[in-house]
């Protein structure tokens, strides 16, 4: 039985027992009884209606979420490789006491991202995190799929609100930090940075770069190369030579090529991921970023609409967490802390210190960078 039905019963006991006469064996046929049959249904029904109602909107926790995540480029790419990492802390944490369960696909581009976004969707998956630009695809897929949470990431998006979320990461903090590293350690005063496309989300790194070590060195020259590729090692490593010929000694690289400063002797610094894993012995720190805040932010969105039953809402707008929001930092310095001297040290904690209590506040600037 029903639990409204019960509820009822338990309430108004003598309509619930005449009801139950009137549904019993024998069929009413006087007027009488029909206009009372008709007017207790529509009680019944009205009153069962409000406890549905009431039952949805308080319905139970659920228990698993879904998450497909469609990347640009494979797992060996940091890009990547830093969403999965963050992944394995969440499944840990279990937010909202939630399992997490995580499946992915590779490489995927043009023709073959509609494909793989719908195929996910069609599966019944509640997240799919598309960790780049699918503008095009989300926009002709979310409203096919409301009840499917539809994100994308970084420059070359556009937000449409409803179920479909835009993520950003603006690593500029840490990137600033690392740029008062190469200033002062500097012995050229040349600098250099290889960078993949000249998008928002990497102009940003490049000119915080530059202003961190203006800060502290304004002689400082950059050496600034973009090898218009999000994931190319091998030109990475041509404009990592090229840079060492100009004179630069410290590199920050974007394009995940260390070789060449491993030969050169030349320091190369990280980026999402801590490339001492890769090349310790020349890699002084990395700019890391936590996803975390990111994915627990979606998370949270989708809880919200499981628990409550209102659709997605998301923000017309680029949502995206800072360093004080645990959303980046550096890498630890390893075996580099003991060439660093406790001045550099010093002046490089103080100015985190800074930017984490707000007191730095170090600018968004994402125009085109230019070598000096």
């Amino acid at each position: 039985m029903p639990i409204c039905c019960t509820i009822l019963e338990e309430r108004n006991g003598k309509i619930a027992r005449k009801n139950a006469d009137l549904f019993g064996s024998e069929t009413p046929t006087g007027g009488t009884k029909m206009k009372f049959a008709l007017k207790s249904i529509l009680s019944v029904a009205v009153v069962c209606t409000t406890a549905l109602m009431g039952a949805a909107a308080s319905a139970e926790s659920p228990t698993k979420v879904k998450i497909a995540g469609i990347f640009p480029a494979g797992v060996e790419n940091a890009w990547t490789a830093s969403v999965i990492q963050a992944v394995d802390r969440l499944k840990k944490a279990k937010p909202h006491g939630v399992e997490i369960q995580f499946d992915y696909t590779e490489n995927v581009w043009g023709d073959k991202a509609l494909t793989v976004f719908e195929t996910y969707a069609e599966a019944g998956y509640d997240i799919l995190y598309g960790h780049s630009s699918f503008p095009e695809e989300v926009e002709r897929l979310r409203k096919r799929y409301p009840d499917t949470m539809f994100v994308m990431v970084g420059s070359g998006n556009r937000p449409m609100g409803g179920n479909a979320y835009l993520m950003y990461m603006h690593l500029h903090e840490p990137a600033y930090l690392i740029g008062m590293l190469a200033g002062l350690m500097t012995k050229s005063d040349v600098i250099g940075l290889v960078g993949l496309f000249p998008a928002d989300d990497v102009n940003d790194q490049v000119n915080a770069y530059k202003a961190g070590a203006r800060s502290v060195n304004p002689d400082v020259k950059l050496k600034v190369t973009f090898i218009e590729s999000w994931y190319d090692p091998a030109k990475a490593a041509e404009a990592a030579n090229a840079q060492i010929a100009a004179g630069a000694d410290y590199i920050f690289q974007l394009g995940e090529s260390f070789e060449t400063c491993r030969q050169k002797k030349v320091y190369c610094f990280g980026n999402y991921v801590d490339g001492h894993q890769i090349a310790g012995e020349i890699v002084p720190t990395s700019t890391l970023v936590f996803w975390d805040p990111v994915l627990n932010y979606l998370i949270d969105e989708w809880h919200k609409k499981q628990t409550t039953g209102k659709p997605y809402d998301a923000p017309k707008e680029k949502v995206w967490f800072s360093m004080a929001e645990g959303g980046g930092d550096l890498a630890p310095y390893y075996e580099f802390e003991a060439v660093m001297p406790d001045d550099v040290k010093g002046k490089i904690a103080a100015a985190r210190d800074q930017i984490m209590s707000g007191k730095l506040v170090i600018e968004i600037d994402t125009s085109l960078p230019k070598s000096d």
